[in-house]
């Protein structure tokens, strides 16, 4: 049986489609079609429901599914354990953190530890939610939420601040009674600062956006007080900080990688200028 068609079968199985599989795998859609056939005829199982639009699972493609997927790991650790093998600064380390973030305070430290170390090469994905360390989407995750589970090395990079903040004419021109709040969104695992919001708010929302970004350009275009991070707002000589200077809430930031890569010297180097970053 030919691994290679395995590990096709494993980034369809984990993209949920073969568009998504075949960027994962950099080939185009056709080849992923290929694999999975020649594989289904090496096993002389279907593997696939192709009815329909979508590609689904069959009882025979998720037992095999189950019975492939200690193998990928394995391979996985294997890469991992081999990656750390290699001494120094080169090689390459995938950075994941939420965008705001990045832009505002990784950006400038990671592009002066590649200045210094040309070997490295550094990629930079802006994302909120959770990559997954194990399928290896990130070497090194940056969080704003400790991690509760996993095979990780978790380190506190620092903290921040987030205060209420608005633009000054909205705060002028609005009296207190009629003032709106901008939101991160109304549902059940809403993010600390927006269960912060919704204890002084009333309910009065302007409008929900998940995104910081947004948050920002919401409370600039006048639309209302916003829960933003220092980090964001304290430059801007049209936001003022809205009650008490003391902050709505302080978030800790942690930095988050696999067990078996804490000990490369470029995880670890890393991760120690990132903390530079919060200091």
């Amino acid at each position: 049986m030919d691994w290679e068609n395995i590990r096709f079968f494993r980034a369809l199985v984990e993209t949920g489609s073969v568009a998504a599989a075949a960027r994962d795998m950099g080939v185009e859609r056709t080849t992923v079609t290929r694999r999975i056939q020649a594989l289904e005829r090496d096993t002389g199982l279907t593997l696939f429901d192709r009815r329909g639009r979508s590609l689904t699972l069959t009882a025979a493609g998720s037992d095999f599914a189950d019975a492939t997927r200690p193998m990928m790991e394995a391979a996985r650790e294997a890469a991992r354990c081999a990656a750390g093998m290699r001494p120094g600064m080169s090689g390459r380390v995938k950075i994941s953190a939420p965008p705001a973030l990045a832009k505002a305070r990784l950006i400038a430290p990671i592009l002066a530890l590649g200045c210094k170390f040309p070997d490295l090469e550094l990629q930079v994905t802006g994302e909120i939610g959770f990559v997954s360390l194990q399928r290896g989407e990130a070497d090194i995750a940056v969080r704003l939420s400790r991690p509760e589970k996993g095979d990780l090395a978790i380190s506190k990079l620092g903290s921040i601040a987030f205060r209420l903040y608005a633009h000054r004419d909205y705060l002028e021109k609005t009296s207190e009674q009629d003032r709106l709040y901008i939101g991160q969104g109304d549902v059940p695992d809403a993010m600390p600062q927006q269960v912060a919001l919704n204890r002084i708010a009333g309910g009065r929302f302007a409008c929900y956006t998940d995104d910081l970004d947004l948050q920002l350009t919401a409370a600039l275009e006048r639309g209302g007080i916003a829960a933003l991070p220092d980090f964001l707002a304290a430059d801007r000589d049209e936001l003022m900080q809205v009650g008490s200077a003391e902050p709505l809430l302080v978030r800790d930031i942690w930095s988050v990688t696999h067990n078996s890569q804490r000990h490369q010297e470029r995880i670890r180097r890393t991760i120690e200028v990132l903390r530079t970053a919060f200091t």
